[in-house]
């Protein structure tokens, strides 16, 4: 069951889609999916499938588009906004995060963060919220989600934008120049401050307090933008009842096996809804 939303976020409208799930008794689990750069809610039409399916039997599904290109500051206020959202309307028992690329980091900070903890000033980030005794999440002061996904997801965001920059752009962004992109996803012109605004953020650290609750992290062995050993480095680094899944000879898109990795979160979801 598709419905679409509009929500005033920090820099203009959002527009999503949610899947309420038709199992009523499981509408009030909640997934929320954060897209990658220059990418959108509907991952050429395989995120809007994994939706809804998702929708039919295992939990509700939020998604949306962030403002095109923005920085990730931007889209970390985006992504709260849409929480806010969906903490008001949906009141979810629990809330899961999936993060595809970019859109993992994104996840990441907004998990882990400082502020984002004010459940658990006494410990680790999230850890109060994690416990099987905590209040429902939309009763909950806190951003930090009851599991994440990390879908081709980056632990170093300089690697990965001079990566998807080009070494000779990231250099140029870093002395104040636009940095311009013309491919087969269209022109895209990258302002200096979306590169100098990332760097303020260390992904890795962040994901170091992720401590208690179930994180899966899904990966290909051949992307070349985000490169595997990053996400093996994520699952080093963080704690909880971690998942590492590697697919076998596949992108950073998956475009071998998006099947099998939507049904290793479907099965994820199930476990630990």
């Amino acid at each position: 069951m598709r419905q679409n939303f509009t929500v005033a976020g920090p820099f203009g409208e959002l527009s999503g889609v949610i899947n309420l799930c038709e199992v009523e008794t499981k509408r009030r689990n909640v997934l929320v999916m954060a897209h990658g750069f220059r990418g959108s809610m509907e991952g050429g039409g395989r995120a809007a499938q994994l939706a809804d399916e998702i929708g039919e039997s295992i939990c509700s599904v939020v998604r949306f588009n962030f403002s095109w290109c923005t920085m990730l500051t931007n889209q970390i206020a985006e992504l709260k906004a849409v929480l806010d959202f969906v903490r008001k309307t949906l009141q979810p028992e629990k809330l899961f995060l999936l993060g595809r690329s970019f859109g993992g980091a994104t996840c990441i900070v907004t998990a882990c963060e400082g502020d984002c903890c004010t459940d658990a000033a006494a410990g680790n980030c999230c850890k109060i919220s994690h416990s099987n005794t905590a209040p429902e999440w939309y009763k909950r002061n806190t951003y930090c989600p009851d599991g994440m996904v990390l879908w081709s997801a980056p632990n170093s965001l300089q690697k990965t934008f001079i990566q998807v920059l080009g070494s000779e752009a990231f250099q140029s962004a870093l002395q104040g120049k636009t940095v311009v992109l013309d491919d087969e996803r269209g022109h895209d012109e990258i302002p200096a401050t979306f590169v100098t605004d990332l760097l303020q953020y260390d992904v890795a650290a962040l994901l170091q307090r992720w401590q208690t609750g179930p994180l899966l992290i899904i990966h290909g062995t051949k992307d070349c933008i985000v490169t595997p050993e990053q996400a093996k480095m994520d699952f080093e680094i963080a704690g909880g009842n971690k998942q590492l899944h590697y697919m076998e000879g596949d992108n950073h898109h998956l475009d071998l096996r998006f099947k099998e990795a939507g049904d290793l979160i479907k099965e994820w979801l199930k476990e630990n809804g």
